[in-house]
């Protein structure tokens, strides 16, 4: 049994390669490529999740202090889930505003956190908060 001949022939360094065999190489490689591709987390960043307390201002950001980890910054527009499991992005969280507490606009409380460091230009880092669970 012989294998099949792959046409090319060499000549002074060089190899030439049929045009079948070049496309060939080439969908190969581009099938292969986006397979790849397809399974990279372009997208997804995780978040460390953590336990801690939240303290909203009256503009709506604030701070989290996760139990054991670092104080992180809670933007005024955070993605946030409510007790019944519904998810809602910007507003007041709602373990952390009551329509009674009027005036209290500052109530802390205890939530799971979403956090992630952000890179700054200069090199340095900050945790920054994108999702808050009200118990």
């Amino acid at each position: 049994m012989s294998l099949p001949e792959i046409p090319a022939t060499t000549k002074a360094g060089h190899v030439t390669v049929s045009r079948v065999f070049m496309a060939l190489i080439i969908l190969v490689s581009a099938v292969v490529g986006g397979v790849a591709a397809s399974f990279l987390p372009l997208g997804d960043v995780p978040l460390a999740i953590a336990e801690g307390y939240v303290q909203l201002t009256v503009d709506g950001s604030g701070t989290f202090q996760a139990d054991s980890g670092p104080a992180a910054l809670v933007p005024a527009d955070v993605w946030w889930t409510d007790s019944d499991g519904r998810d809602h992005v910007g507003g007041r969280p709602s373990c952390l505003w009551d329509e009674q507490d009027k005036g209290n606009e500052n109530k802390g409380s205890r939530v799971e956190a979403g956090y992630r460091w952000m890179k700054t230009p200069s090199g340095g880092s900050y945790p920054l908060v994108a999702w808050l669970k009200c118990p």
